[in-house]
C-alpha cells in the first residue's frame, strides 16, 4: 500500500507564503524596531520579545532580518541611525562597541561551483565583533567576519576574516592601518583574511 500523495504547493503559492512571511518581518523588525518615534527601551523590549538577546537597544532605522535569536548585543552597545543587521547566522555584538550610520552587518552565504554558478540557496556564516570596537560609518562587515576586542574600522571599509585586537583597519578589503595603545607586536600585527 502506497502513502497518499502529498499535494505540492505551486511556484506562485509557494512565493506568495514567502512574501507574506517577508512582509511580517519587515514591519515587525524594520517599521517598528526603526521607530525613531519609540523610545530605545522599548526598542529593546520588542528585541528582546522578537527572540533576541538585546543588553542595548538599536537606534533609529535599526533593520534586522533573519532570525532575531541568531541575535545577541551586550550591555553598553551604540547603534547610529540606519544599522543594518541580517541575522542568517549568529551575529554577537560585545560590551561597549559602537555601530556608526548605515553600517551593514551580513551572514548569508551563496556558494560558487567551479563552473561559476552561484547556489540560490544561502547559507550562514556567523559574525563576531569583541567588546569596545567602533566601526565607521557605511562599513560593511561580510558573513564569517570575527573583529577582536580593541580595534576601530574606518568608515567605508569592507571586513572580511578575522580583524586582530589592538588596531585600526581601512580600506577595501580592510586592512590593518596603525597600531592601538596595547598592542602587542607579537600577536596583534596583521589580520588573517
Amino acid at each position: 500500500m502506497t502513502a497518499p500523495a502529498v499535494p505540492v504547493p505551486s511556484t506562485f503559492v509557494r512565493r506568495l507564503r514567502e512574501d507574506a512571511a517577508h512582509a511580517r518581518e519587515h514591519v515587525l523588525l524594520t517599521v517598528l524596531l526603526g521607530s525613531p518615534f519609540l523610545p530605545r527601551v522599548v526598542r529593546r523590549l520588542l528585541l528582546n520579545a522578537a527572540g533576541a538577546r538585546a543588553e542595548s537597544a538599536p537606534g533609529p532605522g535599526f533593520s534586522l532580518t533573519g532570525d532575531p535569536r541568531n541575535l545577541s548585543v551586550a550591555r553598553g552597545v551604540y547603534f547610529n541611525r540606519g544599522t543594518t543587521i541580517e541575522a542568517i547566522a549568529p551575529v554577537t555584538i560585545g560590551a561597549n562597541a559602537a555601530i556608526g550610520m548605515q553600517v551593514l552587518i551580513m551572514t548569508s552565504h551563496h556558494a560558487i561551483d567551479a563552473d561559476g554558478r552561484w547556489s540560490d540557496t544561502a547559507t550562514g556564516r556567523p559574525v563576531v565583533i569583541e567588546d569596545r570596537v567602533w566601526i565607521g560609518g557605511r562599513a560593511t562587515i561580510l558573513p564569517g567576519a570575527h573583529i577582536e576586542h580593541d580595534v576601530v574600522v574606518a568608515a567605508g571599509a569592507v571586513v572580511t576574516g578575522r580583524l586582530l585586537a589592538h588596531g585600526v583597519y581601512a580600506g577595501v578589503p580592510a586592512k590593518r592601518i596603525r597600531d592601538l595603545a596595547g598592542a602587542d607586536a607579537a600577536t596583534d600585527r596583521t589580520a588573517t583574511t
